[in-house]
């Protein structure tokens, strides 16, 4: 099959209240089957989603907090653009969209000390507050907390103050994206950002797909508008939190009945066309 999937995490290939991907395991498992790629598009760290692809048993790139990072742990070492590091620990090949999180978070205590605005974010709670903010395990929040180049925050002021802080921040370079929890400071790239270059190394990074392979988007928030308006199949999994958000594409747009993985296998069953007999433990 001529597909590839770009999938969101928290409120779409993962239940918005347990994080579980229990049912799209036969979606998931008929991807790996029939050889289509599953990019994980999340806000999440890179040592999340490496954590998390390691349980899907899924191989191939991710896109990491927001579009910030494509990283790729199986790249060859003399395959362009991807560079050896080792970071928080994680070895991984990586490509970087966006900008590091120092100066991100340097840019937040300047607009702090000039202007008084009034906010929470990662790099003021603990390990613990991250988890009871989160409903993450203790263990799952160190993950969470290991940004490289965004903070989640929340704003604790006015929304004409927002306003003005989020204009501040795109004239410095920076951008704001809403999640499922937080707002997400970050540097100016989106979650279709590494899909567009994706798309233009597409033979070297999955060979077997053909240059027309169509792409698959899933996602639940605002933070997946960019994903799935560069979709050739966008999906918008309902959300237990929120409305659907508004899309502006010209391709048919799939809003599903059920919630996160519910709604995942729901979506991938109607495109791909698979059954549950089709699928089976490898």
């Amino acid at each position: 099959m001529n597909f590839w999937v770009s999938t969101d995490l928290d409120g779409t290939l993962l239940d918005h209240h347990t994080y579980s991907f229990e049912a799209a395991i036969p979606a998931l498992e008929f991807c790996l089957q029939e050889s289509i790629p599953v990019i994980l598009n999340t806000s999440k760290t890179a040592l999340e989603a490496i954590a998390i692809a390691e349980e899907l048993r899924l191989t191939g790139p991710m896109i990491v907090e927001n579009g910030s990072a494509l990283v790729n742990l199986n790249a060859n070492d003399d395959q362009p653009p991807f560079r050896s590091h080792v970071e928080n620990s994680a070895q991984s090949k990586i490509k970087v969209f966006g900008a590091k999180r120092q100066e991100i978070l340097n840019f937040l205590a300047m607009m702090r000390t000039k202007y008084g605005y009034k906010f929470e974010g990662f790099n003021d709670w603990s390990t613990q507050a991250i988890a009871d903010k989160t409903g993450l395990s203790i263990a799952a929040a160190e993950l969470a907390a290991a940004k490289e180049y965004s903070e989640p925050f929340v704003w604790r002021d006015s929304p004409a103050l927002f306003e003005q802080f989020k204009l501040q921040t795109e004239k410095a370079g920076f951008c704001i994206l809403k999640g499922g929890r937080f707002y997400h400071l970050q540097g100016n790239t989106d979650k279709a950002k590494p899909l567009r270059w994706l798309r233009q190394n597409l033979d070297r990074i999955f060979p077997h797909l053909q240059s027309a392979a169509e792409l698959i988007c899933l996602g639940d928030n605002h933070n997946d508008i960019a994903m799935l308006e560069y979709a050739d199949r966008p999906v918008l999994i309902r959300s237990p939190k929120t409305d659907f958000p508004n899309i502006d594409t010209d391709k048919p747009l799939v809003h599903t009945l059920g919630e996160g993985p519910v709604g995942w296998h729901e979506a991938m069953r109607s495109i791909l066309g698979f059954d549950h007999s089709s699928t089976k433990e490898k």
